[in-house]
């Protein structure tokens, strides 16, 4: 067997990995966002505390999503994390604006799954 064919089988098996992680990120990031959903409406009771939650929620989505090479999810999580950053003004915070962040979110997530 020749090296070139090792090689090609290896990296189609590699991208098939790849794109089985991808898929496992894009239903793990549907379950995200429904926890994103429920912070907003704690958020809306007036528990800050989920700011932090919140973050750390969209910096994993952030990161993992350029991971894997979905920019549009990547783009809207990273939205969100720097909005409810500790460093960040709370007082663009807003339950309303987390909540249309993430329905952008949300929309970004079918958009890339009707491509993927």
């Amino acid at each position: 067997m020749s090296t070139t064919t090792d090689s090609s089988s290896g990296e189609a098996e590699l991208r098939e990995q790849v794109k089985a992680l991808g898929e496992k990120f894009l239903l793990r990031t549907e379950d995200q966002i429904a926890t994103l959903r429920a912070y907003v409406a704690s958020l809306r009771s007036g528990d800050r505390n989920v700011l932090v939650g919140m973050q750390e929620l969209a910096h994993k989505i952030h990161g993992s999503g350029a991971m894997f090479g979905f920019a549009a999810l990547s783009d809207r999580a990273g939205e969100i994390e720097r909005l409810v950053a500790p460093e960040s003004s709370a007082a663009h915070a807003t339950p309303d604006r987390l909540g249309a962040l993430i329905e952008d979110l949300a929309a970004a997530l079918e958009a890339t799954r009707r491509k993927s």
